[in-house]
């Protein structure tokens, strides 16, 4: 039997009910602004208008609470450069050998710096590749959640430890930033009603054609975010996501089983989590 409906408001108040009580839990974790330090990059600051070193400050620690939960990892070197036509992380290096990544934003709008760069830099984790983009929607919602995940995380280490003495109140933006961004996911009231399976049902086509669509891989985010932030140790099992290249015509089922084999046994109950939510099976014996 489908579940009647909530008012949007209810369900709206609900979700963010829902997610407050793992940000309380979370509370005490906060690290140090300093720890880990970020891999290495740097910022191109023509066309911010704004310093480097407060660029870099932002964006440091809206990558570092993901960071932290990747040990041992190596990333290539990357640059962030100002863009004109939206946030995108580039597949083509550039003449230094970096990968590049643009971030629309300028000025000191450093909710905006740190929600993209947060986005961003997760394809990186995810070890982004151009091959088949049919799924490409699956690897989009976890960006997603990462930057409503980094936000939300700097709202609580910026209480005790900010980049700048000074940016310590800042902290009430980042929240209400974030927010704001969940309360205008309307379409997770569909996921509501159907889980994430009968949702994946009825936009499939619409997400492997359009796998940018931030009003479906943003609703989708909004459970994710609940998942990564009860346990944030999950995100270390994105690493292995494109573990080998997507060939074409790859189904999500097949998508999810190559992830389930690459990963190390700490993160298969994760990835199999997620795989019931959505209704796939996985093959035994990977």
């Amino acid at each position: 039997m489908r579940n009647t409906l909530l008012p949007a408001f209810r369900l709206s108040t609900l979700l963010i009910a829902l997610i407050l009580c793992v940000s309380t839990a979370l509370a005490e974790q906060a690290g140090s602004y300093a720890d880990p330090p970020m891999p290495p990059y740097r910022i191109e600051v023509e066309g911010f208008d704004a310093g480097g070193s407060d660029i870099k400050a932002v964006c440091d620690s809206a990558g570092r609470e993901l960071w932290k939960h990747f040990p041992g990892y190596k990333l290539e070197k990357f640059v962030v450069k100002r863009g004109r036509n939206g946030p995108i992380t580039l597949y083509s290096r550039n003449k230094q050998g970096e990968i590049v990544i643009k971030l629309d934003t300028g000025n000191t709008y450093w909710c905006q710096y740190a929600y993209q760069f947060a986005h961003e830099f997760c394809h990186l984790l995810c070890s982004f590749d151009e091959d088949y983009e049919g799924n490409k929607w699956f690897e989009e919602t976890l960006a997603e959640t990462a930057s409503l995940y980094a936000l939300r995380a700097m709202a609580r280490s910026w209480k005790a430890d900010p980049p700048y003495g000074h940016w310590k109140d800042y902290r009430d933006s980042l929240r209400s930033y974030s927010d704001d961004v969940i309360l205008k996911r309307m379409k997770v009231h569909e996921i509501y009603e159907s889980g994430l399976a009968g949702f994946l049902r009825v936009h499939k086509d619409r997400l492997t054609k359009e796998p940018c669509d931030r009003d479906l891989n943003g609703a989708m985010s909004l459970v994710f975010l609940k998942l990564f932030e009860e346990e944030p140790g999950r995100w270390e099992s994105v690493r292995w996501l494109n573990s080998s290249p997507s060939p074409k015509g790859e189904t999500f089922e097949q998508y999810l089983n190559k992830w389930h084999k690459a990963v190390p046994n700490r993160h298969r109950a994760f990835v199999e989590k997620v795989a019931r939510l959505f209704g796939v099976s996985l093959n035994a014996g990977d």
